[in-house]
């Protein structure tokens, strides 16, 4: 499609002059072509969430597949390269696509009433998935910028139904009394992904023992934002009132890091787990040195058995 815009205005009372602007828009306010869409979905799927990594398969589809040995569309055109804000959007509503199965929830809900019935002391805590009917733009459409400093990271799933989305909390109690002994001094947020079926995070709540680190629980949101996160931290929290951890280790994740501020205030240290391992091999070269300086020949002090 071709569009040719002319702009004319007049001059003065001495003469008119007239100036003929032609402006060439190729396909620019036209939504992605379905082809791309499809291939948009399919990615995905494989977990590509960022949108520069998504820009890039796309920009190698379009050039490799869809204009295999043809002139390729201008760059401006918007059916073959989508800006920014609409590859947010494209992989947003691809990854909420995913989320929502009512005959899954139905037999979870069959499950939980099971598993009470079988273990009376188990905890559990669910809530069924709500649809958001406003698929949300995101910010960038909103401010009106078209690209970011951050295409690097994923696009975040968040909703407007943040307060009554989808929250499965689980404790058995086995774990409660895990928590219970080793839960007092360090505890680890693990968050797992493309663990199932759907795109939601699963997140697991997990404290070394003295055998190895076992989970002590487990929930799942709808929405990776703070809120959703503290709400069920907060669950965890009303049925275990006697933990109060005093660092967490988590991943370098503002969402989680602001959650576990906001239900454990003033008792949690986070560190994340990069900050971990290099405290880690800061105490090994530490404990190097030091036992360099004990031994008597300046070297290695070693131990044998």
């Amino acid at each position: 499609m071709r569009t040719f815009v002319d702009v004319s205005w007049g001059g003065g009372s001495c003469s008119d002059y007239t100036l003929a602007v032609r402006v060439q828009v190729a396909g620019f306010s036209l939504p992605a072509d379905d082809r791309v869409k499809k291939k948009i979905s399919d990615l995905v799927d494989d977990g590509v969430y960022s949108v520069a990594e998504m820009r890039r398969h796309i920009t190698h589809y379009v050039r490799s597949e869809l204009f295999d040995g043809r002139d390729l569309p201008a760059a401006t055109d918007r059916r073959y390269f989508p800006t920014s804000v609409d590859f947010r959007n494209y992989i947003y509503r691809a990854r909420t696509a995913k989320l929502h199965s009512t005959i899954d929830q139905v037999n979870l809900q069959a499950n939980i009433d099971n598993w009470r019935q079988a273990s009376p002391t188990d905890l559990f805590h669910f809530r069924h998935y709500v649809s958001d009917d406003n698929v949300c733009d995101t910010a960038a459409q909103n401010t009106g910028v078209d690209d970011y400093d951050d295409d690097d990271s994923d696009v975040p799933l968040t909703s407007a139904q943040s307060r009554k989305g989808l929250l499965f909390c689980h404790q058995t109690q086995w774990q409660q009394h895990l928590l219970c002994r080793y839960g007092h001094e360090v505890c680890l947020l693990d968050t797992t992904y493309k663990t199932s079926r759907y795109a939601l995070p699963l997140f697991f709540v997990c404290v070394r023992t003295n055998v190895n680190y076992s989970v002590v629980a487990s929930f799942i949101v709808q929405s990776e934002d703070s809120f959703c996160i503290a709400e069920a931290l907060q669950i965890l929290q009303d049925w275990n009132p006697d933990w109060h951890p005093g660092h967490w280790m988590v991943d370098f994740s503002e969402a989680e890091i602001n959650a576990l501020e906001s239900v454990f205030k003033g008792n949690a240290f986070c560190l994340s787990t990069i900050q971990y391992l290099l405290l880690q091999v800061l105490l090994f070269f530490t404990l190097l040195l030091w036992c360099g300086a004990q031994s008597p020949t300046g070297g290695p002090c070693v131990a044998y058995s």
